[in-house]
């Protein structure tokens, strides 16, 4: 028989796992694999977008009012985000092995956000009787019990980004890479939230699962930073501030606003074509972080080689307004008829009527939500870019991720309590459409070194983003609604004698759904 290694067992065990997760690029450099980091933001960004659709759900239960508890549950999520990035990345930046401080993190984060749900199951009567006994002041208790573990969640990116050390060239692929992959963990939370863990292991189940992952995640992070602790981790030089970051920062934190603002309409959007405002939620929210996952790893690399970070900045936030606004805009009869062949095709596929249903829905949101947000994931690295360097790789990336959150957080509350209110939809999508395309002039215009032709193209989409915001109809959305709500369901049509192979237009198609509707309507 062979004979042992000479390290116990253990920390043989885990020095295999170094090497086959790839901690390192050589053992001269003792540099870690970007797909490390990658891979713990990947299942950190699942069980935290698990917590987040678990939680709009019990604070609807526990309110009472559905429009109440997403603000809660957002105001608070994305508040603790908010201070947890720019907290804990200021803190890695200091630590020789921050990989310590993300395992400790993400214990902390299974054991209270577990907590939290199993004490959000059981609030309902505690916050009938705080908010009898002591008014508005018992709205403290849910945003506790929801922002006390997202403060720890918000430090995963800025911690990971320190632990991985990217050189200053390499910022921006680094950067984008790391939020693509925690996106795409959150897509995979919402999908896997709405229509497996709930329907499998109920809310509390699903949270007991979600804090599974973090345990695991942060056991494996722990491993790592042993074997990592062997090895000498090469520091990075200092670099001089970058010019202008005060005003990307700001930029980018109002750009974060408008980006909110965005989905909220969107979301009221999409509940036209769905019967339940958390369907609509679950559809919109998977929508547009696809997006911006993919815009991310799409510009990432870019990012780093461009000659006009400025021009690449105001070009990118300019034209989500332009094509946010453009996709409401152009959006006409074609797209219910688009609608219904996809129906059709997952129906005759699947012959589940839910399944013909999500298709509807998902077509609906892809043409409205996905390209704008492609572009917004973009812009992320472009924004690290400008903003953040390789001496304070945590701290620069928290601070970016905190202030675009809080942009978020404004934007959602002006846009959902003041915008929509007085303006109605169509309105407040060109009057943030309008907004982007002024924060990229402004990039373009005040930034250093963006060339005529950067400006040009920027200041272009501005103007006819003003354009369309002129011409477009404010009923627009309903009109293209009683439209819609011609059509059929596809089993409806395939269980009619009279019907052809595919769907028909016919009158009860419209009660069908105009029914749904009032169920939808708060």
């Amino acid at each position: 028989m062979a004979p042992l290694p000479p390290e116990t067992p253990i920390s043989w065990l885990r020095l295999q796992a170094s090497r086959l997760l790839g901690s390192f690029d050589s053992r001269e450099t003792g540099r870690m694999n970007l797909a490390v980091p990658a891979a713990l933001l990947f299942v950190s960004g699942l069980a935290s977008l698990v917590y987040q659709m678990l939680w709009v759900k019990q604070l609807s239960l526990m309110v009472g009012v559905e429009v109440q508890a997403i603000t809660t549950a957002v105001g608070a999520f994305f508040g603790g985000l908010a201070i947890g990035g720019y907290v804990w990345g200021r803190l890695a930046d200091r630590l020789g092995r921050p990989l310590f401080l993300y395992a400790i993190l993400e214990i902390a984060v299974a054991i209270l956000a577990v907590g939290a749900s199993f004490g959000l199951a059981k609030g309902p009567p505690l916050f009938a009787y705080l908010e009898a006994s002591i008014g508005p002041f018992a709205w403290v208790l849910p945003f506790v019990l929801v922002g006390v573990p997202a403060m720890l969640m918000g430090g995963t990116l800025p911690i990971l980004m320190r632990s991985f050390a990217p050189q200053a060239e390499k910022f921006g692929v680094a950067g984008g890479r790391l939020y693509a992959a925690n996106t795409f963990g959150a897509i995979v939370g919402v999908l896997l939230t709405s229509f497996v863990l709930i329907p499998a292991l109920g809310v509390c189940g699903s949270a007991l699962a979600a804090g599974t992952i973090n345990v695991v995640a942060g056991l494996a992070a722990y491993a790592v930073a042993r074997s990592i602790r062997a090895r000498n981790i090469v520091g990075q030089s200092p670099v001089s501030s970058r010019s202008g970051s005060s005003l990307a920062l700001i930029l980018y934190a109002i750009a974060g606003g408008i980006a909110l603002g965005y989905e909220v309409i969107w979301s009221q959007t999409m509940v036209q074509w769905t019967s339940t405002r958390t369907f609509a939620f679950s559809v919109v929210l998977a929508t547009y972080l696809t997006g911006l996952a993919i815009g991310s790893t799409w510009f990432a690399r870019r990012a780093d080689r461009s000659r006009e970070p400025w021009g690449d900045f105001g070009l990118l936030i300019a034209a989500t307004g332009l094509v946010a606004l453009l996709a409401t805009v152009l959006a006409g009869p074609w797209l219910p008829a688009l609608q219904v062949k996809a129906a059709a095709l997952a129906f005759a596929v699947t012959h589940q009527e839910p399944m013909a249903m999500a298709a509807r829905f998902a077509v609906a949101a892809i043409c409205i939500v996905l390209l704008p947000t492609i572009l917004l994931g973009a812009a992320f690295p472009a924004a690290l870019r400008l903003t953040a360097g390789a001496a304070s790789p945590g701290g620069d990336t928290g601070k970016v991720i905190a202030l675009n959150t809080a942009g978020g957080i404004a934007g959602t509350l002006f846009t959902g309590f003041i915008l929509v209110p007085a303006l109605g939809l169509e309105r407040s999508l060109a009057v943030l459409a309008v907004g982007a395309g002024l924060v990229g002039s402004i990039a373009v215009l005040r930034g250093t070194g963006a060339r005529p032709g950067f400006r040009w193209a920027t200041l272009t989409c501005g103007a006819v983003t003003v354009l369309a915001a002129v011409l477009i109809s404010p009923d627009h959305l309903a009109r293209l609604l009683a439209s819609n709500c011609c059509f059929t369901t596809p089993a409806r049509a395939a269980r009619s004698p009279s019907s052809s192979s595919g769907p028909r237009r016919t009158a009860s198609g419209g009660s069908i759904f105009r029914a749904s509707l009032t169920r939808a309507t708060p």
